[in-house]
């Protein structure tokens, strides 16, 4: 049995995590796609090593910021991790808000062949993302249900498997699950988690996220990590597009709109068993996840 936790971005997965790590004497495996990277610490919330409270964490600090990274990878570092720990007589803990580097993960999907069509990304290339997730839509509708529009690299690969006759969905079976897992999510009236959000991104400011940012920009560090919420608009402001202000602006708002988006995904992909956390204390949400494990165990 795995345990997964999930649910949106600053709903308080972290320190739920760490009472279910201690209940169960077991390690956590980072399900977030940012906090592989070294150096990006404050945009990520990544936990630091106090906060840890000497529990193990896998999947944190594990790149270099110029290195490329993938759901193919993570997937294969996971899925060892896992193997390890089930070898250890540890309960696997997954805990994380990025969907679908999870579900690749706990679902059968093969990455084998993902090799980028670089002359079909160039003839695609003045064509916005609407048009191509539609056209996907029209011949491989199961993986088009998969993909964000936004996510233009995987957007175009999918497009250019689908229209070879070779479309991402005939390889894998994503509805088989290859564990079995218990999945608990955690969630938050939406208007309280909004406030929650925007407050946070304040906090990351005040801690110092736009000198980490400066600092990575500093070292020409562009690719996957800097494309992340709040490196990527920060580096519009270094790039002069527009004002600090703005920066920030946008930073919560986008925070907002990937909760919004981790939601959508999470309701549609998998069975979770949802607490709403407001009005409770992390242990009150804790036990009440453990409840659900045990349940799930038995």
């Amino acid at each position: 049995m795995i345990v997964v936790i999930v649910g949106p971005t600053g709903v308080g997965k972290t320190a739920v995590s760490l009472e279910i790590a201690k209940h169960y004497q077991t390690d956590i495996i980072s399900g977030d796609a940012v906090q592989v990277y070294r150096q990006l610490n404050i945009g990520s919330a990544k936990i630091t090593a106090e906060e840890m409270q000497g529990i193990s964490h896998h999947m944190i600090d594990i790149l270099d910021p110029k290195e490329p990274f993938s759901v193919a990878l993570y997937q294969k570092h996971v899925r060892a991790i896992i193997n390890t720990m089930i070898a250890q007589g540890k309960l696997p803990l997954l805990v994380g808000g990025t969907g679908f580097y999870i579900k690749s993960v706990l679902h059968d999907f093969n990455f084998t062949n993902t090799k980028r069509n670089h002359d079909f990304e160039t003839e695609n290339e003045n064509i916005d993302n609407q048009t191509l997730h539609d056209r996907l839509k029209a011949i491989d509708p199961q993986t088009a249900s998969n993909i964000h529009p936004n996510n233009r690299k995987r957007l175009l690969h999918a497009l250019s498997r689908a229209q070879t006759n070779n479309p991402l969905s005939a390889e894998t079976n994503h509805q088989k699950a290859l564990y079995p897992y218990i999945m608990v999510g955690l969630r938050k009236d939406r208007k309280k988690l909004y406030e929650i959000i925007n407050q946070r991104v304040l906090k990351m400011i005040e801690s110092g996220l736009i000198e980490e940012a400066k600092s990575l920009f500093d070292q020409n560090i562009r690719g996957t990590s800097t494309e992340a919420i709040g490196y990527k608009e920060l580096y519009g402001y270094f790039d002069g597009e527009y004002d600090l202000d703005e920066a920030i602006r946008l930073i919560q708002r986008n925070s907002r709109r990937y909760a919004k988006r981790q939601m959508t995904y999470l309701n549609h992909q998998f069975n979770v068993q949802w607490i709403d956390v407001d009005q409770k204390t992390i242990l009150e949400v804790a036990n009440e996840a453990v409840k659900h494990i045990e349940k799930a165990m038995h």
